[in-house]
C-alpha cells in the first residue's frame, strides 16, 4: 500500500497524521476491494447500501494443465457470478464479496471443478488519531483429479482455506504513528489414499510497523513479524495422520523478520514503498536465514498511463513435502494504458522463485533445490455498453529447475501458454 503523507490542511494535526498513517499502514487490507469499485458500475443504492451483482463467462485455451513437462492441453469454459456488496456508515464502513465459479475441460472433463469463497472487511476510524480493520475470508476448490495417463496429475485437489485479520492503526503524534496486526491462516486438503498427498498448514502471525515522518511527503517505516506455521496441523480440517508424531522432527516452524525502509508520495503521481531487512526461519529444529523485503510503486504517468512495481521476500511450508521450507522471492513490473475512453490495455511481467530446503525424516539429510518461474501476461478489455465489457488476455510462463542441486526435479521444467476470451455482465 502506498502511503500518503500529508500533514497540512484544516483537519486536527492528530486526524491528520491519523488518517495518513492508517491508510499507509492498515489501507493494503481493503486495497482488493477498492481496486474492484473502481472498476465496476454504479450498482444498485439502499440508502448507505451498495449492490454490485455481476456475473462471467469465458473461454480459455491452457497448454499445460497439469503444469509438468509431459504436456496435456485443453479447452475450459467456466462461468464465474458473484456479488460485491458496500456499506458507508459514520466514521465506519464495511466490504464484503462472495462469489461462485465453475469450469468445465472439454478433453479432460475428469478436471472439471467448482470454486467458490467470500471475504469480509469492517473497519472503524475516529478523529482522536486511531484506525481499526477487522477480516476474514473463506474459499474452496472441489476438483477430483486422475491418473497422469488419463490427463491429471493424481492429486486429489480439494484444498480448503479460512483467513481471518485485524489491524489497528494510532497516531501518537504529528510525526509519529504505529499499527500493531495480527493474521491467522488455516489451509487443508481433503486427501484420498487414492491420490498423491498435498499437505496442508496453519499460520498466526503478530507484526509491529512504526512510521516517523521525515519530511511533509516522505516517512521512515520500521516493521518487525513474528509468526508460527503447523505443517499437517489444522484447526478446522483434518491433520496428517501419524506425521505430526514422528520423533525426528517438529511440525512447528518459527519465523521472525524486521525490515525497514521509505514510504513516500514524491508527488501527485508518483508514489512508493521499499522496505529491506532478514528473516530468521526455524523449521523441524533447523534454522536457516534470508533476505526479507517488500515493494510497492506507482507512477501515473499521464491520464492514459500508469506503471507500478511490486515484490516480496518471505518463508512459507511446502504442501508437497511435509518437513520442507520454501524461500519465496517475487519481483513484478506492470503498465496500464487505457488509449480510449472505454479501451483499456495490460502488460505486466512476473518473476517468482523458491529456494527449496527439504529434511529427510529417514536420513535426517536435508536435500535443496531452486525453482525459478517467469510469466509474462497481457490483458485487452473493452466495454460495451454500460453493464456490459469483452476482454481477452494472453499468458506465457517458464518454470525451471537447478538440475545440478537435485536431478529427479527435471521434470518440473514446463512451459505453459494460456489464452482466454470472455464477456462480462456487471450491474
Amino acid at each position: 500500500m502506498i502511503t500518503e503523507c500529508r500533514f497540512g490542511g484544516v483537519m486536527s494535526a492528530r486526524k491528520k497524521v491519523s488518517r495518513s498513517f492508517m491508510w499507509f499502514l492498515v489501507g493494503g487490507v481493503l486495497l482488493p476491494f477498492g481496486v474492484e469499485a473502481q472498476v465496476a458500475s454504479q450498482g444498485l443504492k439502499l440508502g448507505n447500501l451498495t449492490l454490485r451483482p455481476y456475473v462471467g463467462l469465458d473461454y480459455s485455451y491452457d497448454s499445460n494443465i497439469i503444469f509438468d513437462h509431459n504436456e496435456y492441453g485443453d479447452s475450459i469454459i467456466r462461468i464465474n457470478p458473484g456479488l460485491d456488496l458496500k456499506y458507508q456508515g459514520n466514521e465506519w464502513g464495511a466490504l464484503a464479496n462472495a462469489w461462485y465459479s465453475h469450469s468445465w475441460y472439454t478433453k479432460y472433463d475428469v478436471k472439471d471443478y467448482d470454486r467458490w469463497g467470500e471475504r469480509v472487511s469492517i473497519y472503524r476510524e475516529s478523529a482522536k488519531g486511531w484506525r481499526f480493520v477487522v477480516g476474514q475470508g473463506y474459499t474452496e476448490s472441489d476438483q477430483n483429479d486422475s491418473l497422469q495417463l488419463d490427463g491429471g496429475d493424481g492429486v486429489w485437489r480439494n484444498r480448503l482455506q479460512f483467513d481471518a485479520n485485524a489491524a489497528l492503526s494510532y497516531a501518537i503524534n504529528e510525526r509519529l504513528g504505529a499499527t500493531i496486526s495480527a493474521q491467522f491462516t488455516d489451509m487443508w486438503y481433503g486427501n484420498s489414499t487414492e491420490y498423491l498427498p498435498l499437505y496442508g498448514w496453519m499460520n498466526w502471525s503478530v507484526g509491529l510497523e512504526v512510521a516517523h515522518r521525515l519530511t511533509e511527503r516522505t516517512s521512515l517505516v520500521l516493521a518487525g513479524t513474528y509468526q508460527e506455521y503447523y505443517s499437517g496441523e489444522s484447526l478446522f480440517g483434518s491433520n496428517i495422520k501419524n506425521a505430526r508424531d514422528d520423533w525426528r522432527f517438529s511440525n512447528k516452524s518459527e519465523g521472525y523478520s524486521l525490515m525497514g525502509g521509505i514510504a513516500s508520495r514524491l508527488t501527485e503521481r508518483v508514489r512508493y514503498r521499499a522496505l529491506v531487512g532478514a528473516s530468521l526461519y526455524d523449521y523441524a529444529g533447523e534454522q536457516s536465514y534470508a533476505p526479507s523485503y517488500s515493494l510497492d510503486a506507482t507512477w501515473v504517468v499521464n491520464n492514459r498511463l500508469a506503471l507500478t512495481a511490486a515484490g516480496a521476500g518471505y518463508y512459507q511450508p511446502s504442501e508437497r513435502s511435509y518437513y520442507q521450507r520454501k524461500t519465496i522471492y517475487s519481483l513484478s513490473a506492470g503498465a496500464t494504458y487505457k488509449p480510449l475512453k472505454r479501451l483499456q490495455f495490460t502488460l505486466d511481467g512476473i518473476y517468482r522463485g523458491e529456494d527449496n530446503e527439504t529434511l529427510d525424516k529417514y536420513s535426517g539429510y536435508s536435500v535443496d533445490y531452486m525453482r525459478n518461474q517467469y510469466t509474462a501476461r497481457l490483458r485487452a478489455s473493452y466495454q460495451l455498453q454500460k453493464y456490459v465489457s469483452v476482454f481477452a488476455s494472453g499468458e506465457y510462463t517458464i518454470q525451471e529447475v537447478n538440475r545440478s542441486v537435485m536431478a529427479n526435479y527435471a521434470k518440473d521444467d514446463w512451459h505453459r501458454y494460456l489464452l482466454t476470451v470472455g464477456l462480462m455482465l456487471r450491474y
